[in-house]
């Protein structure tokens, strides 16, 4: 197998690495990589200009202003990549705000200065839907010559979709919120999620980016289920922020206010992350809301 040094730039990129069994290729990954384990100790080659702060307005305010003067929310430590004699960087075209883009390698580190060696090959993640992270696993598997591995992996994932789908007798809307201060709906692969447990999407197309909404909106809506998945969020800060709806007044006559269904939901394992465990996120949404309907 060829010596292949790899440096990943997002989780997502990290875990599919992994995924085709090259996580020992792996010599460095980004500030928020986290699985699989076996990687966290390898150096952190980017950092974030956002403050570690969880107010969701604040930062919303940030990212919007470094958007709008074309400012990076991230850094590479190019230094680093030439000392590890990178062959390969993996990256995503999908959003600016998860992680360093094409865009960003190409025009700050591959500049007039020629700061990293043109022999490197940058490659672009760009799934917003479960076909299109498959599409990432065919790339990924055809660059490293994993062919066979990524088809298996692909096969499984395609068989473990096909046992989840199962109608509900009646219809049921469900609204998975992204972001809270100020609300975002999801977009990308989530509604497709929605739909796959047997549920209808309140708002968000598949492979549509996310949107602002406003309160007034959701009201008009009206979901049966509300899920909160803030993009960076765990389990336990999405249930505080979950939590918060409960406290709103403007909410208080929501269904799934009144009958108690608000559902928080690890984001970052489950449905930020264009990975193959998008598809767990299917079948925990899934057995979730089945409990409620259930009772």
């Amino acid at each position: 197998m060829p010596d292949y040094k790899i440096a990943t730039l997002l989780p997502s990129a990290t875990e599919l690495v992994a995924e085709i069994g090259l996580a020992d290729s792996i010599v460095c990954i980004s500030h928020e990589c986290d699985t699989p384990a076996r990687i966290k100790h390898l150096p952190k080659v980017t950092s974030c200009n956002l403050p570690n702060d969880k107010d969701q307005r604040l930062i919303d305010e940030l990212v919007k202003a470094s958007t709008a003067n074309g400012r990076s929310l991230y850094e590479v430590n190019v230094n680093l990549l030439k000392e590890l004699d990178v062959s390969h960087i993996v990256t995503q075209g999908i959003c600016d705000v998860c992680a360093v883009s094409p865009e960003l390698i190409k025009a700050n580190l591959r500049g007039n200065q020629c700061i990293l060696s043109s022999k490197i090959e940058i490659i672009s993640l760009c799934g917003t839907t479960i076909d299109g992270i498959f599409e990432d696993i065919k790339t990924l598997s055809k660059i490293f010559n994993k062919i066979d591995v990524g088809k298996r992996i692909i096969e499984t994932a395609e068989n473990k979709i096909i046992n989840l789908i199962n109608p509900l007798p009646k219809e049921m809307t469900v609204l998975m919120l992204e972001w809270l201060d100020p609300p975002y709906y999801a977009g990308h692969w989530v509604p497709e999620q929605i739909e796959l447990a047997g549920f209808n999407c309140a708002i968000g197309r598949k492979g549509k980016k996310s949107k602002v909404i406003s309160w007034n909106e959701i009201i008009k809506i009206d979901p049966d289920f509300i899920g909160v998945i803030a993009c960076g969020g765990n389990l336990k800060e999405n249930q505080k922020y979950a939590d918060t709806l409960f406290e709103m007044e403007i909410l208080s006559n929501l269904k799934a206010i009144k009958n108690k269904n608000v559902f928080a939901f690890d984001a970052n394992k489950f449905f930020s992350r264009p990975t193959l465990r998008v598809i767990d996120g299917i079948e925990l949404l899934k057995n979730e809301l089945l409990k409620t309907l259930l009772m």
